[in-house]
């Protein structure tokens, strides 16, 4: 069985794990604005096109997944309205703008690395190999389902 991963622009774009975004958030939170205030740290550890990004979880979890590059203007319909969805449509919206602006160059910064997890953390970024190693088993559930 092969799961398709459902991806909305074919460019390379930044990947971060969640995790490091809610620590580093936490760590800011902590040592508040004497530290960290007037900063704008970016987090994106990995830049992956979609084959990159299949081929990563496919590595990690031992399952074949495929790329599917949808239109970016499918976003809203697939995102914000199928039954019991929780995205704003004007959220969604916003998503379509973004992958269309990524998709006809205009916002190459998406596809950088420009890291700042181990200026907050102390530490290096957890990759998306790494991520998807961690989240194996949540990974083949949801490519199962």
């Amino acid at each position: 069985m092969i799961c398709y991963a459902s991806l909305y622009t074919s460019k390379p774009i930044g990947f971060t794990a969640l995790e490091d975004v809610t620590e580093a958030a936490s760590r800011i939170l902590m040592e508040g604005p004497e530290r960290h205030s007037g900063k704008d740290y970016w987090f994106s550890a990995d830049v992956l096109d979609p084959e990159q990004v299949v081929e990563t979880l496919t590595v990690a979890t031992d399952y074949k997944f495929t790329a599917a590059v949808r239109d970016h203007e499918r976003f809203l319909k697939e995102m914000a309205l199928p039954p019991g969805s929780t995205f704003k449509p004007a959220y969604a919206e916003g998503g379509i703008e973004l992958f269309r602006e990524v998709e006809h160059g205009r916002m190459a910064y998406i596809g950088s690395v420009a890291d700042d997890t181990k200026k907050v953390l102390g530490r290096e970024p957890l990759l998306l190999r790494d991520w998807a190693k961690l989240h194996s088993n949540e990974l083949l559930e949801l490519a199962r389902s």
